[in-house]
């Protein structure tokens, strides 16, 4: 019996070694999927992304017949909320791209309404561009549930799953 402890024993490291090779794997592929921003300053990025948060929640959409006036009003809202504490610009032209809101280099917002399959397929071009740059989210406006599921799901196929969707009807 002694004789068969040190193998068990053997074993057991091995086992262990393998979990830990797997955690330090998954926690090397989440931080390659960290944007810029979240690799120079992840402090800032959550204090800005804590802040974000529940004022996008809050919002309320006004009924706009195209989709930059709804990007104007939720641009408009977030400056009112935080009290423009934050650097809140609308459509910066960026080596990635010309996002619908950026807050303070940080946080990408990209609106969309009633998002179409052409439009999501370009849709996951941009985000993808932006979240290798920045913490990026996506606000979409008169979407069917099915539609933001199917997205979701996309981003998450696609290793995009840290892209947030916010759905507003």
């Amino acid at each position: 019996m002694a004789d068969q402890r040190p193998k068990l024993d053997h074993l057991l490291w091995a086992a262990g070694g393998l979990l830990t090779g797997a955690w330090w794997v998954k926690n090397q592929n989440d931080e390659a999927k960290k944007s810029r921003a979240e690799k120079d300053d992840a402090e800032e990025v959550e204090a800005v992304c804590e802040a974000m948060g529940p004022i996008l929640d809050d919002w309320e959409p006004e009924d706009y017949d195209a989709e930059d006036g709804f990007v104007e009003d939720l641009r408009d809202y977030l400056v009112t909320e935080t009290d423009a504490e934050f650097g809140i610009e609308m459509f910066p032209s960026t080596r990635e791209g010309k996002p619908d809101i950026l807050i303070d280099d940080i946080l990408a917002i990209e609106v969309k309404v009633a998002l179409s399959k052409i439009e999501r397929d370009r849709l996951i071009g941009q985000t993808a561009a932006y979240s290798r740059e920045w913490v990026t989210w996506i606000v979409l406006i008169d979407t069917p549930d099915s539609q933001v599921g199917s997205l979701e799901k996309l981003l998450a196929d696609k290793g995009l799953d840290r892209i947030l969707v916010f759905a507003f009807s």
